[in-house]
């Protein structure tokens, strides 16, 4: 069974319409759900994704996530792993060690449990996954 590792912008595009990116975000979720692909988020990522989506898009938006999230997790499609002291010292590190790029915390830390699941593959948009050796989808 394969895995993908979701990112925030792809927490948003799905659940926010009046992204750009949302028709190709939900598409791919659902080829993904198709296939039988497991998904894995963190704790970090749903809180980033709960804030943008509560000022870019209102509380009733963001509830609806942390709905859906909730029934995900039920399904047993999609596993959040909480970023604990450890894992959060490995993303400084990463941080770190990637001067070059600019990740924020919660990109460094998703990486760390990506690497960890064995997932090569991240939904979302942001490119500094690709340079960390990531296959980013969906493409361009």
């Amino acid at each position: 069974m394969t895995s993908t590792f979701v990112d925030t912008g792809a927490w948003i595009a799905v659940v926010n319409r009046s992204e750009g990116a949302h028709g190709r975000a939900t598409d791919f979720l659902r080829s993904c759900l198709a296939d039988g692909t497991r998904l894995l988020t963190t704790n970090y990522v749903v809180a980033e994704a709960t804030a943008r989506l509560r000022y870019d898009a209102g509380l009733r938006t963001a509830v609806a996530f942390r709905e859906r999230l909730t029934d995900a997790v039920a399904g047993r499609w999609l596993r959040v792993t909480w970023i604990d002291p450890r894992l959060e010292q490995e993303g400084w590190e990463l941080m770190k060690r990637y001067a070059d790029l600019r990740l924020s915390l919660t990109d460094a830390t998703s990486a760390v449990v990506a690497r960890r699941a064995k997932v090569r593959q991240v939904f979302g948009f942001d490119a500094d996954f690709r340079a960390l050796g990531f296959d980013v989808r969906p493409s361009r």
